[in-house]
């Protein structure tokens, strides 16, 4: 007879774990993972696939089903459409009422970096002027134009989302009882959260002990076998490759046909190196692709990235591909479309391991006059051209990433130093959870109002003391000197008589 789960964990960009904890036997993980987009469930299959590995029993609701079985994982996969319908804002919180009803804690992953809602959740300290929004489309550190707009987007997106997951709470008492309190409230009840984020890539950040980095969590270094035609294609570039891949949810080829087009010309240019091309329907691409390029409509990532001969990569600069690239040490050519990529390509620069584009700027002429005066003009070197890469121009963006790659090295590096692997670190902290309890790792803060967390009711003492003192100084001084004041009065009296 299977034993009742002991742990929850939820994906929201968030996901649910459920522990339950029989210590001999391992521990029983319910997991819930309603997003339905693909790269960002990787990380949650990762976790829970080494979880598995581990020997816990784990059991797992998603909509992506494994490859094959594997022991010890259990799973289930959604159909039901409320459940699309919740995913589609991206953070259905009011599954957490699940952890509630189980009493079981639960754990959270964060697919992006931290979100701006999730700090109050947790009282973890939250600095606009050093920690960025992921939706404000740039990095730290920042000026004051930019301190300023992403104090208004942390703000903005922090109120924005309490507002947004109230119309999820008629849905938590409909199915769990009128007596169970508010989605924003149910995101207090989360005792560890795990976000993929990386300090020497990130910079450091003053999180709460609930709050675990795990960043690369989702990469899998296990080996996957390429088809024998990609495989000889990346062997035989003796000169070297291009990747280009805007990941599982955005479809190049629909891209309008002049930026393809831009595309086409500059690999043509960049010819004897190749370039291999992650398309889901290449039939759709327009005729007159170069013959230096190789499309395919699905590759293993990771297997493209560690390959000798890589020299860059394209990509949309989404959070889990990059990072993918960062471990490999491949530099990056981004083109960000949205969300979390302006800001992931802004650090990315700023760290001298990419170049960004912006894609409603990209023309032909531009980007060929820009490669032509680099190319012919002996005055330019490296910094000077990753200055005016980002302009954007792409033609000779994609020969300074060729050539430079000494700053991605020392980061991959830096990136893969840690203690113990994202996936061990991940399983210690839940199995913590699991031996020592709920709230173990919780603040005090959370469960304080915000006026006794920024202890204004002690302020509003102090200055209530203060002035009663000052006010009670002023009255005897007033007093004091009425009465010196009748003294000197008195003694002028008698002299005159």
């Amino acid at each position: 007879m299977r034993t009742p789960p002991k742990i929850i964990v939820v994906s929201i960009i968030v996901t649910i774990i459920a522990i339950n904890s029989e210590w001999a036997n391992g521990l029983r993980i319910l997991g819930i993972f309603p997003l339905k987009m693909k790269s960002h469930f990787a990380m949650n299959e990762q976790l829970m696939k080494g979880l598995a590995a581990k020997g816990h029993q784990v059991d797992v609701y998603s909509h992506f089903p494994l490859d094959k079985p594997i022991e010890n994982y259990r799973e289930f996969t959604i159909v039901d459409p409320l459940v699309a319908n919740f995913t589609n804002n991206l953070n259905p919180a009011c599954f957490l009422a699940f952890g509630r009803y189980l009493n079981l804690p639960i754990v959270t992953i964060e697919t992006l970096r931290m979100t701006d809602w999730t700090y109050s959740s947790f009282s973890s300290p939250h600095y606009p002027a050093i920690m960025s929004s992921a939706y404000a489309g740039f990095s730290a550190p920042m000026n004051f134009c930019e301190r300023l707009k992403n104090f208004l987007i942390t703000n903005y997106m922090h109120y924005g989302f309490y507002w947004l997951v109230k119309n999820q709470d008629k849905y938590v008492k409909q199915y769990f009882g009128d007596d169970y309190p508010s989605t924003g409230e149910l995101l207090k009840d989360v005792d560890l959260m795990l976000i993929n984020y990386n300090q020497m890539l990130h910079g450091v950040r003053p999180y709460t002990p609930a709050i675990v980095p795990v960043g690369g969590l989702h990469i899998d270094t296990s080996e996957r076998k390429l088809s024998e035609k990609v495989q000889k294609f990346l062997d035989d570039s003796e000169t070297g490759f291009v990747y280009f891949s805007f990941g599982s949810m955005v479809r190049i080829e629909t891209f309008p046909e002049h930026i393809l087009k831009i595309f086409y010309d500059a690999f043509r240019k960049i010819a004897p190196i190749r370039v291999l091309w992650k398309i889901a329907k290449p039939e759709e691409l327009p005729s007159g692709l170069p013959d230096n390029v190789l499309t395919d409509t699905w590759l293993p990532q990771m297997e493209v990235l560690k390959h000798k001969n890589i020299k860059a990569f394209i990509t949309h600069g989404g959070l889990m591909g990059t990072m993918e690239a960062i471990y490999n040490a491949v530099p990056m050519i981004g083109i960000p479309l949205f969300v979390d990529q302006y800001a992931n390509m802004d650090l990315y620069k700023k760290r001298k391991i990419a170049v960004s584009l912006n894609y409603y700027k990209i023309n032909n002429e531009s980007f060929i006059q820009a490669l032509e005066e680099i190319l012919e003009n002996p005055n330019y070197k490296l910094v000077k051209v990753a200055i005016l890469l980002f302009v954007n121009e792409l033609m000779f963006l994609l020969y300074f990433i060729l050539f430079n790659r000494k700053e991605i090295a020392k980061l991959s590096q830096s990136f893969r130093d840690t203690p113990m692997s994202p996936l061990d670190t991940a399983a210690y902290w839940i199995e913590f959870i699991a031996r020592n309890g709920k709230k173990s790792l919780r603040s005090p803060l959370v469960d304080m109002h915000w006026w006794q967390t920024s202890i204004l009711d002690v302020y509003m003492f102090v200055a209530v003391v203060v002035f009663l003192i000052v006010s009670l100084v002023a009255i005897i001084v007033q007093k004091f000197k009425r009465l010196l004041l009748r003294c000197m009065n008195k003694s002028k009296k008698v002299k005159v008589n």
